[in-house]
């Protein structure tokens, strides 16, 4: 069902360009936050927002006039995470991220869907409207790099949780992070896509901020473009990071991703900051 799914988005490469095909939507306004110093106020002027699962505002001030969302990770298990000694003794953790201190799971694992599947209840009971589901694409790059006869399994596991969690909750609005790979399988049981650093190439470590080149943007444009030709109602949401500092630079990013028929944010890496839109009425030229 995978390949078929693969022929027929690919079918469609005719179809996409590097500019969107369909009519300008009306902008998603939306924000990423992983903290709970920001009050929910904050948001409350937003269409969408993605909260921490655990630490996050108050729901209630944004209930029924903004859509929330809250972040699981299905590819990795913090270090922190009361789970992650089971799954160590059941041999399910990969690799380690030394970059965020979590491991890599094995997804193919039904110990580790009926992880996901709790934090998933957990979110439900809290008031969210839906999940984010993070970190999908780093069991299938561990497969590629490290054990390709693992792959399929992988990019199954990956699948199989999507499905179940909309199986679950048929109602839950459900975004993937990046994830290319799966997402023609999984099309037509989610309500978001999104496709993080796409544009800026942002160095976690030293701290610089770059752009990718623009026929590496394009490319994964055209791909998304494709996607979205494959399945119409699918929104395209883009999450880059910058020196929020430069406000001119924040604009220019909203509106090359918005030319693409993109819904972006642009905010710091550690997502511990709300950053709104930047007014400018005027980009000055470089």
């Amino acid at each position: 069902m995978f390949k078929l799914r693969t022929l027929a988005l690919a079918a469609l490469t005719y179809l996409a360009g590097c500019t969107s095909l369909f009519e300008p939507p009306r902008p998603i306004r939306w924000a990423a936050y992983y903290d709970e110093a920001v009050p929910a106020e904050a948001f409350q002027d937003l269409d969408l927002v993605v909260f921490d699962r655990l630490y996050h505002p108050a729901l209630g001030p944004l209930k029924g006039r903004v859509t929330l969302l809250g972040y699981i990770s299905i590819g990795e298990v913090a270090g922190h995470a009361p789970e992650k000694a089971a799954l160590a003794q059941k041999g399910l953790l990969l690799q380690e991220n030394t970059q965020w201190k979590s491991h890599i799971v094995d997804v193919s694992a039904a110990a580790w869907k009926a992880v996901v599947l709790a934090q998933v209840d957990d979110v439900a009971a809290q008031g969210f409207d839906g999940v984010m589901l993070d970190t999908g694409d780093s069991p299938i790059a561990w497969a590629e790099r490290h054990n390709p006869t693992r792959l399929q399994a992988m990019q199954g596991g990956i699948v199989d949780i999507i499905a179940s969690i909309r199986q679950r909750h048929p109602n839950m609005k459900i975004m993937v992070n990046r994830a290319f790979r799966i997402l023609p399988a999984v099309a037509n049981k989610i309500d978001y896509v999104l496709a993080e650093s796409i544009y800026t190439n942002t160095n976690v470590s030293t701290g610089q901020f770059a752009l990718f080149p623009t026929n590496t943007y394009h490319e994964v444009a055209k791909q998304l473009h494709q996607l979205g030709a494959f399945a119409p109602r699918l929104k395209i949401l883009t999450l880059d990071y910058w020196n929020t500092d430069d406000v001119n630079g924040l604009a220019r990013i909203y509106a090359v991703q918005r030319a693409q028929g993109f819904h972006p944010y642009v905010t710091t890496p550690d997502l511990r900051s709300f950053t709104p839109e930047p007014v400018v009425t005027r980009l000055r030229r470089h």
